[in-house]
């Protein structure tokens, strides 16, 4: 009986192993990858006119402002400037990394301006000669073509010092109107010191423009 069952046992084994039929699992199905979430970009909500806008956008992130496109350090900084006379609001598109895109805008807040009356200064300040004249045309041109320059720098996220001591004699954005007549809007600020003092650069950069004398600006 030992040699017939054991035959027996491997005939039904070897049968089952050919009868029977292996099922291959359908494939799982990968979901689709998801979209990386896009840091939000932080801006304020208004600004004033004259004012500094700043921002913070993800890292690689693009920023236009109308057809400019702003600066952003690797740390995902943004700054910039409002004009004078902004009427608003700004409107701002960022392009994020992933691929994501955001608007965002933000209200100018009007501002009063200091406005000084100056009467009695000589008719030749105020109207200059044709030749002085086209003196300042040129010495302008020069200076605004320096401003056109934009290297790839990002000095404007560290921190200003002043450049000297001294009283403050003209700020951004006031105006004088002299003998009635209403002069161009200051751009910058203006600080009084005696003849040699040593001014220094308030933050890295580049100097890009420097004259000895310039008729409207020293």
């Amino acid at each position: 009986m030992k040699h017939w069952l054991a035959p027996s046992l491997l005939v039904v084994l070897a049968g089952c192993a050919t009868t029977s039929t292996v099922h291959t699992p359908p494939p799982v199905q990968q979901p689709a990858p998801a979209a990386v979430p896009a840091v939000g970009a932080v801006f304020p909500a208004s600004v004033s006119q004259g004012g500094l806008v700043f921002g913070r956008v993800g890292p690689g992130s693009v920023v236009h402002h109308g057809s400019r496109v702003l600066r952003v350090t690797p740390y995902g900084t943004v700054v910039f400037g409002v004009a004078r006379d902004e009427k608003g609001p700004l409107q701002l598109t960022v392009e994020h990394p992933g691929g994501a895109r955001e608007s965002l805008t933000i209200n100018v807040q009007p501002r009063d301006w200091p406005i000084e009356t100056i009467n009695g200064v000589p008719p030749a300040t105020v109207n200059p000669p044709p030749e002085i004249a086209a003196r300042i045309q040129r010495e302008q041109a020069m200076v605004s073509a320096a401003r056109q320059r934009d290297d790839a720098r990002v000095d404007f996220a560290q921190a200003f010092t002043w450049p000297v001591q001294g009283r403050i004699s003209g700020r951004f954005g006031n105006q004088r109107v002299y003998n009635g007549e209403p002069g161009a809007a200051h751009s910058g600020m203006d600080i009084a010191a005696p003849t040699g003092t040593p001014v220094k650069a308030p933050a890295a950069g580049i100097v890009t423009f420097a004259a000895p004398d310039l008729y409207l600006t020293g």
